[in-house]
């Protein structure tokens, strides 16, 4: 592959890839979102159920321990999501963590070839100068023995 044509697809592929990190960035953030929220409402029923729990009075108090039964079920039905969402949580940072790895690794490569082709170039422009260079030698030689 031409190395114009090399660094144009590298550079595309360190634009998809960075691309994916934003993309994974978002979905993970999105996660932990999710799980701050599920949090937020277990300790809004906490909360809720100490209040419950220390308002009680004659009347109130037989509901009580329905009450907080079905604060616990909430509670554990809370936790189970959070642990489903912190699954796909650890699944996204790790492919989170592969795609930065992806994307240091085409970074390196690409600053790579960069170096390779501005050194050809640079030995390209040296040749054609030696090359000048000669000829003009030559000619001037070619004009003094005449």
């Amino acid at each position: 592959m031409p190395p114009r044509n090399r660094l144009a697809a590298l550079k595309l592929i360190g634009r998809i890839k960075q691309h994916e990190l934003e993309s994974i960035g978002a979905e993970l953030s999105a996660l932990r979102a999710a799980q701050s929220d599920l949090d937020r409402q277990s300790a809004d029923l906490s909360q809720q159920a100490a209040t419950e729990a220390s308002k009680s009075n004659a009347d109130t108090r037989p509901y009580l321990p329905g009450f907080l039964k079905s604060v616990d079920i909430k509670q554990r039905g809370l936790e189970e999501e959070r642990d489903k969402i912190e699954e796909k949580a650890t699944l996204a940072e790790a492919r989170l963590f592969t795609a930065f790895r992806e994307t240091k690794t085409n970074e390196t490569v690409l600053d790579r070839a960069v170096k390779e082709q501005s050194l050809e170039e640079a030995r390209a422009e040296i040749a054609t100068l030696d090359d000048a260079g000669r000829n003009l030698f030559l000619l001037k030689r070619g004009e003094g023995q005449t």
